[in-house]
C-alpha cells in the first residue's frame, strides 16, 4: 500500500517479463489477436487511467517490465525450490494439443511461450535443470518443418533473430510495432534493451535448430 495524501493507494503487481509484455510480432503474419497485449505498457497506462476515472484507489504495475524471463529466473532467491516446482508450472499456449495422440496435458515445447520458457530456464539455470516434460524434448534432434506447427514459431523466431542480428539498432524501432509508447517514452531505451536481451536468450536456445519448408 502506498500513501497519497490522506489516502492509501493499493498497488497490485502483475508479474510478467518484459519481452512477453511487449510481444513484438516476429513476422508480418502475426497480427491482432495472435499477439496478446495484456501487460503491454500502453495497456497498463490506460487501465490505470480507467481505474482513476472510476474512482478506484488502486494501480496496476508490472515490476518486471525491464527484465527478461531468463533474468527473472536468474534473480530468483530460492533456485532449488524453483527447480523442484518447474514440472508443476505450465507455460504452453495449447497444452492439450497432444490429446489426439493420446497424450496428457503437457508442454508442446515448440510454441512461442514454450520456446521463451525453455530459453529462460537455460539462461537463468541450465538446460539440465529443466525437468519439464515437452512433446518435442530435443529441438535439435531433427529438422523441423515450417509447414507444420512444430516448426512455424521456430522459423518465425529465426527470421526475427536474423533481422535483429543484421541490424541491432532496429530494436529501438521494433518496440513500437505492438503498441504506442508515448506514455512511457522515458522507458524506451530500457524497453529496447529488454527486447534485445530476451531475443538473445531465444537465439541461444535455437542456435543449432534446423527448419525446412517442405
Amino acid at each position: 500500500m502506498a500513501e497519497t495524501g490522506s489516502k492509501l493507494l493499493a498497488i497490485d503487481n502483475v508479474p510478467e517479463n518484459g519481452l512477453i509484455s511487449l510481444n513484438i510480432p516476429l513476422d508480418t503474419l502475426r497480427l491482432g489477436s495472435l499477439s496478446t497485449r495484456t501487460t503491454h505498457p500502453f495497456y497498463m497506462v490506460k487501465w490505470n487511467e480507467l481505474l482513476a476515472e472510476l474512482g478506484i484507489e488502486c494501480t496496476i504495475e508490472n515490476p518486471y517490465w525491464n527484465k527478461t524471463k531468463g533474468e527473472m529466473i536468474a534473480c530468483c532467491e530460492n533456485k532449488e525450490l524453483l527447480k523442484e516446482i518447474l514440472p508443476d508450472s505450465l507455460s504452453c499456449s495449447s497444452p492439450t494439443k497432444g490429446r489426439w495422440k493420446g497424450r496428457s496435458v503437457e508442454h508442446c515445447g515448440y510454441c512461442l511461450p514454450c520456446l521463451i520458457r525453455r530459453a529462460a530456464i537455460n539462461h537463468g539455470l541450465s538446460e539440465k535443470d529443466d525437468n519439464s516434460t515437452y512433446a518435442i524434448d530435443d529441438l535439435k534432434n531433427t529438422t523441423l518443418s515450417t509447414m507444420r506447427a512444430e516448426g512455424k514459431q521456430i522459423r518465425s523466431f529465426q527470421i526475427a533473430l536474423n533481422r535483429l542480428k543484421a541490424r541491432p539498432e532496429l530494436a529501438r524501432l521494433l518496440i513500437h510495432k505492438s503498441g504506442p509508447l508515448e506514455a512511457v517514452s522515458d522507458r524506451c531505451d530500457e524497453l529496447a534493451g529488454v527486447y534485445s536481451r530476451g531475443m538473445n536468450e531465444v537465439a541461444s536456445l535455437l542456435g543449432n535448430v534446423e527448419t525446412i519448408a517442405d
